[in-house]
């Protein structure tokens, strides 16, 4: 049965920048210094992938995703818990031509509550030992302020590289 519905471009399109997010995110195994500042920029893809539409954003974090699982299985809760969400919330914000204050504080709140998750129920420190031996009342004001900033800058790059796309590429 054929679908009719999925063009064979936006196939190649979203597989293509699934493809960019898990090599990003798997670089650190691959390029042990930089790699682990290129992980950070898998959010990109994810979010251009949600920009056009908030189901291939989805299908592009799952698909990273796996190939996280696969080849380095210890990126996969900063993956899956903070650079994915905050992907999906911008893009999809942005797709929606939401107000940025909204698109910000929704990608904030992901970020916080992925890096609560990491913190305390996972057990392992996001940002050293001191604030994970602490409460979360005392660690929440620090990872919501951190998670304001990180995505306010997310936003404003995103915005920007969209930008800069639309003029050479039709999204």
């Amino acid at each position: 049965m054929i679908n009719k519905n999925v063009s064979v471009t936006e196939l190649v399109r979203y597989s293509l920048l699934a493809s960019i997010t898990g090599l990003l995110q798997v670089s650190a195994a691959l390029f042990p210094g930089p790699g682990n500042m290129l992980g950070f920029f898998s959010t990109l893809p994810i979010a251009l992938a949600a920009f056009i539409s908030p189901g291939g954003g989805l299908a592009c974090a799952a698909i990273s995703g796996w190939l996280t699982v696969v080849i380095r299985p210890i990126g996969l809760p900063a993956f899956a818990l903070v650079m994915a969400p905050l992907g999906l919330a911008i893009g999809i914000g942005l797709h929606y031509s939401a107000k940025p204050p909204g698109t910000i504080i929704s990608g904030a709140a992901a970020v916080t509550a992925g890096l609560l998750t990491i913190t305390y129920v996972l057990g392992f420190p996001a940002f050293g030992y001191s604030l994970e031996q602490s409460t979360i009342l005392v660690a929440f004001p620090f990872y919501a302020a951190f998670s304001l900033l990180y995505s306010y800058a997310w936003y404003n790059f995103v915005r920007k590289v969209i930008h800069r796309l639309t003029r050479f590429v039709r999204l």
